[in-house]
């Protein structure tokens, strides 16, 4: 499925201490097949990438600059990963990490 990140989408970005920090696109600038996505990340910094119209089509996201798309928050803490709509490393880091702090460790993650 393709995604094409507008205003307000949320998603993962790779962080040096963290691992992975939230972060906003707050700005979107679409310059002929040219695209820069703004996101503001949870700790306070602003993030640019440099992407196309043609990667953001892409049902095969085979463009690696673009970030893991975040969970909505209902779906953060499942007790069955299967249930994310976004299923990559950082989604699965934070439902464990949030599972872990709410003293329930045991999650299900298919067959």
């Amino acid at each position: 499925m393709s995604h094409s990140y507008p205003i307000g989408t949320k998603a993962w970005q790779p962080d040096a201490t963290e691992g992975w920090v939230a972060s906003e696109v707050v700005e979107r600038n679409v310059d002929g097949e040219k695209v820069t996505l703004v996101f503001a990340l949870d700790n306070g910094e602003t993030k640019s990438i440099q992407t196309t119209l043609a990667a953001l089509n892409d049902d095969d996201n085979a463009d690696a600059s673009l970030p893991p798309l975040m969970n909505p928050s209902i779906l953060e803490a499942s007790d069955d990963l299967t249930n994310l709509s976004h299923l990559n490393e950082p989604a699965v880091l934070q439902a464990i990490r949030l599972r872990y702090a709410q003293k329930e460790i045991y999650t299900y993650s298919g067959i």
